[in-house]
């Protein structure tokens, strides 16, 4: 079928529109893109339609799964958060410890009793499942939006663990290469692989970080294009000293990379990110045409019996030794025990070893494959429709509530924060440099990017925010920034500040969006802001008396003069963000921005409304 398909380029590029097709599928779906790239390219592959004649890449298949795998690799080491590890102390570091071990062990056995693997290739087979699967689970912790703990110790361990299943394949396909040998010899051998891999990483992490920041790399082109031909070079680099030290050596290298000071290092995490998602989806569309459906059948049964003895012992035990004695609820380290889905890193190493293991002349090659992408199906479709239900039913609370993210608005919006901060956390991000270093040096977490750029909203984790206000001097920006949080990081409050009449002509996408407009009056963002470069603001604060008009009225109703600008409410501790909806209680601390010389001593800051002579 299909015969003008035969030729490796035509097979290459149909692989690549089949695989963006299933992601932008996927991404519609909201659901994680791996499961649609083996689904398809099993359906379009030699055992299937055969529209994809894979067998005319056989040659190229290596070569193309190793070189994919470096930049993957790379790119797992570029995103290693040693602060998130730091951060959720020893619950993280026993799960990637006694994670794998535990893995390692049941799966072995389970995969040479049930499946009759050889000892080396069930050691192996454990290894792989080890691995994790951060493709997966991001997904699924953003559209969740599960508590902070759980957040931050399924993001760590996905991203440290992918480090640690490479290490220990690595380790275990040398004991399946060379059974013959004794074990002081392999000892030795692996010894070889990583101090080759890790010395020659760190030196190649080293030295592309000081060219990075040399005057030869300042333009963005020739920095990606030095990062990517730098990774290659390490990985051949360590490969051809020790063979399979190539891909320890581009995970220390991206590791170092990210520790040193390289200027715009997000931009090209951004960069190898997406390099990375088009050759993992290109590779398992590849891969899963060449899977023989056959073998894949034939173990089926077995690996559907591993997955659950892996599911209901191995996670849940690795999760209790990690989580003993740690500040994570019941109910929490219940959610982390069904939650461990295994995605493209597990694949594509397992691909790669199972070429060379039949090169070797290992038979059990193709066994090995079928086990771990039947377990790699199974978890991500498992996991990924257990999430919500299971999140409802242990009463997972989502992201902090009283989290709050200020977008743009310069010197206000910082006041607007300063103002909040007094019970919640409050997060910066705009492009006003010189605004964003005085709130760095004051201690808050505030990033200098564009909102419009979700690069910028995974760098200061939008994810775990309750509460986002937008107040950049455009209402349509601010509505575009709106339906970003609203779609891609399910944000349950969004407040957006609205330039004059933009409230009404808007009106429509603002119900669609669920947001609220901030302040509740027009804000003038130039105006603001020139106040207060100018240093002609001064905070107020006004109390609503027992007998004040303004009681239950609404701040849409009441009149705000010009130069009055409520920034907070403090109602019985807790401060409310002004909108439109809020009401005003006997009590409250209205905290205010005014321009002293345009509000007369004895006039009122907030007025109630026209038809009532009583204020504040």
């Amino acid at each position: 079928m299909f015969p003008e398909t035969a030729s490796p380029t035509t097979t290459f590029v149909v692989a690549v529109l089949v695989a963006t097709a299933a992601q932008m599928l996927a991404h519609r779906m909201r659901f994680p893109p791996i499961l649609l790239w083996l689904l398809a390219g099993m359906a379009l592959g030699p055992f299937g339609l055969h529209a994809l004649h894979v067998e005319s890449m056989e040659a190229a298949l290596h070569t193309l799964i190793e070189l994919g795998l470096a930049i993957i690799l790379f790119e797992g080491g570029l995103s290693l958060n040693l602060k998130e590890l730091r951060a959720n102390g020893w619950v993280v570091g026993r799960l990637i410890v006694f994670g794998p071990l535990i893995t390692i062990a049941i799966g072995a056995i389970t995969a040479h009793m049930i499946a009759d693997i050889d000892w080396p290739v069930a050691l192996l087979f454990g290894a792989l499942i080890s691995v994790g699967g951060p493709t997966v689970i991001l997904p699924i912790i953003r559209q969740m939006r599960l508590g902070r703990n759980i957040s931050h110790v399924l993001t760590a361990e996905a991203m440290l663990i992918d480090v640690v299943g490479a290490i220990l394949a690595i380790v275990f396909l040398q004991v399946a290469l060379t059974p013959g040998i004794s074990n002081l010899l392999i000892a030795e051998e692996i010894f070889y692989k990583i101090i080759a891999g890790t010395l020659i990483g760190l030196m190649g992490g080293f030295l592309l970080a000081k060219l990075l920041s040399s005057n030869w790399s300042k333009d963005v082109e020739i920095r990606t294009i030095l990062t990517l031909s730098s990774a290659w070079g390490i990985f051949l680099l360590a490969d051809s000293i020790s063979s399979q030290a190539g891909l320890l050596a581009v995970l220390m290298m991206g590791a170092t990379l990210q520790r040193m000071e390289v200027h715009d290092i997000q931009r090209l995490k951004h960069f190898k990110g997406s390099l990375s998602m088009l050759l993992i989806s290109v590779l398992f569309v590849l891969l899963a045409a060449n899977m023989n459906l056959a073998v894949l059948i034939e173990h089926l049964y077995s690996g559907l019996l591993i997955f659950a003895i892996l599911a209901c012992y191995a996670r849940p035990l690795s999760v209790l030794f990690a989580t003993a004695g740690s500040h994570l609820s019941l109910n929490e380290s219940m959610y982390l025990a069904g939650m461990a889905p295994r995605g493209v890193v597990a694949a594509g190493i397992t691909s790669l070893f199972a070429l060379i293991l039949k090169e070797s002349g290992n038979a059990q090659g193709d066994t090995l494959m079928a086990l771990v992408y039947i377990i790699i199906i199974v978890s991500v479709l498992g996991y990924s429709l257990l999430a919500r239900p299971l999140k409802n039913l242990l009463a997972i609370n989502g992201g902090d509530d009283r989290s709050v993210l200020i977008i743009g608005g310069g010197q206000i919006g910082a006041e607007v924060g300063r103002a909040l901060g007094e019970d919640r956390e409050v997060r910066f991000l705009d492009l006003n440099s010189e605004v964003i270093s005085s709130l760095k040096n004051s201690g808050y977490d505030a990033v200098c990017g564009n909102a419009l750029d979700p690069l910028f909203w995974e760098i200061i984790h939008a994810e775990e925010i309750g509460c986002v206000l937008v107040m950049t001097g455009s209402s349509d920006h601010n509505l575009l920034i709106a339906r970003l949080a609203h779609d891609n990081f399910h944000t349950p409050e969004i407040y957006v500040a609205m330039q004059d009449d933009d409230f009404k002509k808007h009106a429509r996408l603002i119900h669609q969006l669920q947001t609220r407009r901030l302040f509740a009056k027009p804000y003038n963002f130039t105006y603001w802001n020139d106040q207060a470069h100018r240093k002609r603001l001064v905070y107020e604060s006004r109390f609503v008396e027992e007998d004040s008009l303004l009681i239950d009225q609404r701040m849409h109703d009441v009149r705000i003069p010009h130069g009055v600008q409520p920034v907070a409410i403090v109602r019985e501790g807790l401060t409310i963000i002004p909108d439109d909806d809020v009401q005003f209680k006997a009590g409250d601390e209205i905290k205010i921005l005014m321009r002293p010389d345009r509000m007369p001593g004895d006039q009122p800051l907030i007025l109630p409304p026209a038809e009532m002579k009583k204020s504040i």
